[in-house]
């Protein structure tokens, strides 16, 4: 029984949701069967145990002076997973608003309920104005009321004009919209999976649409339309400058999920701006982290993932914002995933004091700090390198050149183009610390191998080092 769609049901249900199903199931109208709530509240009191749910048992308990029958108890767990599944279906449809007055208005449109229809239809274009949102879901509902609308009006105005016009608009935003959307998530993925090819269909011809038709007022429309040219024209910034205005001062009207894709769309515009050496990308990218995590957008189930965490205090630490940093740390630490909480928070906080010049402290937690994330211990090792070099600690340096030299060649999950970016970063240390910084023609060939070195990790740093000598 462990495997059957009703035990996973069940170990998902909320304390609410509970008791609200027991009052589900006492009402006839919704099941007149003894074994269905003797079922039930069996499975609620055990919905932790793993033993509880064998078939036998489960028998006995609902069952108790009768023979095992596996059919019968099979028929018992089918109407419960019924009569669940009825209670999950009406309690999303009360709760959702905007579902439930466009199917009243079907039904009192159905049933030819002329008084009841004109309320309701009004009701529910009130209601949907009167809400924030002006995305998929408001564009969809304002297509399914026109489209009432015009059912209504067809049997009574055949002769006369209806709103068909309206319909097709309504029709036509909310796919245009829908369209510009999954072409974002397409870019995206397809970013990460990049053996994937996804047929564009009709989107070129969506795209000329949009803008022939004036269509970049419907903030729907403009929010995915902007970032998926920001993410394809990256060198046109009047896009990325377009959804950057858009997140700043309408990101109200999107519920969570798509708000965060556009945070993250417009955050990820910035990375090659700023490892170009854009200072300006650098402040923005920093706005959007803050306004981003402050309105808890860039959470997911209240909790901040430890690159998002990382990458906040990195882009703070780039303009100098060194006290929004720490009292970032400060306040959404509790945030982080419990088990990986402590060993997060130190690293960030060496990051801080190693860019306010406090290398001891910087030294004392980066020694602390073993992580599984490959990434963050190449960073935290990159950072003890930094400091060894400036403290002037050159055999500690010199022996975690070669060290790290090992550990990257051995971690052979690491993305190539990372690696040999880290790997030429480690050589040109090594340069450095033979070099003579009293022979110009010496220091004017590490400068140029430095500037021409690609990829190449903590460039800036390299070419500090030798104007610092």
């Amino acid at each position: 029984m462990q495997k059957s769609v009703l035990w996973e049901v069940m170990r998902s249900l909320t304390k609410k949701e509970i008791r609200e199903l027991n009052k589900w199931l006492q009402s006839p109208a919704h099941n007149q069967r003894e074994d269905v709530s003797r079922l039930f509240e069996y499975l609620h009191k055990n919905q932790h145990s793993e033993t509880v749910a064998e078939k036998k048992r489960v028998w006995k308990a609902v069952f108790p002076s009768e023979t095992f029958d596996d059919a019968r108890l099979r028929q018992t767990m089918f109407f419960l997973l019924r009569a669940i599944e009825d209670y999950l279906v009406f309690k999303n449809s009360i709760e959702d608003k905007g579902t439930y007055l466009s199917t009243l208005t079907k039904i009192y449109r159905a049933r030819k309920l002329d008084k009841a229809y004109r309320q309701v239809h009004r009701q529910g274009l009130d209601w949907l104005e009167q809400q924030p949102l002006r995305n998929g879901y408001y564009l969809l509902h304002r297509y399914f009321l026109e489209l009432e609308e015009y059912n209504y009006r067809l049997p009574i105005s055949q002769n006369t004009p209806v709103n068909l016009q309206e319909s097709a608009d309504a029709l036509e935003r909310w796919f245009l919209a829908e369209k510009m959307r999954i072409a974002c998530a397409m870019i995206a993925h397809r970013n990460v999976f990049q053996k994937i090819n996804y047929e564009p269909g009709l989107l070129p011809q969506s795209l000329d649409y949009v803008l022939r038709h004036d269509l970049l007022k419907e903030p729907a429309i403009a929010a995915f339309y902007y970032a998926y040219m920001a993410i394809t024209q990256p060198n046109d910034e009047q896009y990325f400058d377009q959804l950057e205005k858009l997140i700043h001062t309408q990101i109200e009207c999107f519920d969570h999920s798509e708000a965060r894709v556009l945070y993250i769309a417009a955050i990820n515009y910035c990375v090659p701006k700023i490892n170009q050496g854009s200072a300006d990308y650098a402040r923005r990218a920093f706005l959007l982290y803050r306004s981003g995590l402050e309105t808890e957008i860039l959470l997911e189930n209240g909790l901040v993932s430890r690159y998002t965490f990382g990458n906040a205090v990195g882009a703070a630490l780039r303009i100098g914002e060194y006290g929004w940093a720490e009292q970032f740390i400060e306040q959404f630490q509790h945030h982080l995933d419990e088990r990986e909480r402590k060993s997060i928070v130190n690293f960030n906080r060496a990051r801080i004091y190693y860019e306010k010049g406090d290398y001891d402290n910087a030294q004392r937690l980066l020694m602390r700090f073993e992580y599984d994330d490959m990434l963050l211990n190449i960073i935290a090792k990159t950072m003890l390198l930094k400091i060894y070099y400036e403290q002037t600690e050159f055999e500690a340096f010199e022996s975690l050149l070669e060290s790290m030299r090992i550990y990257l060649q051995r971690k052979e999950a690491l993305d190539p183009a990372r690696k040999t970016a880290y790997k030429n970063m480690l050589r040109l240390m090594r340069k450095l610390l033979h070099w003579n910084p009293y022979s110009k023609p010496q220091t004017e060939r590490l400068r140029h191998l430095i500037e021409s070195t690609h990829p190449l990790m903590e460039k800036d740093w390299l070419l500090k080092q030798i104007e610092k000598r």
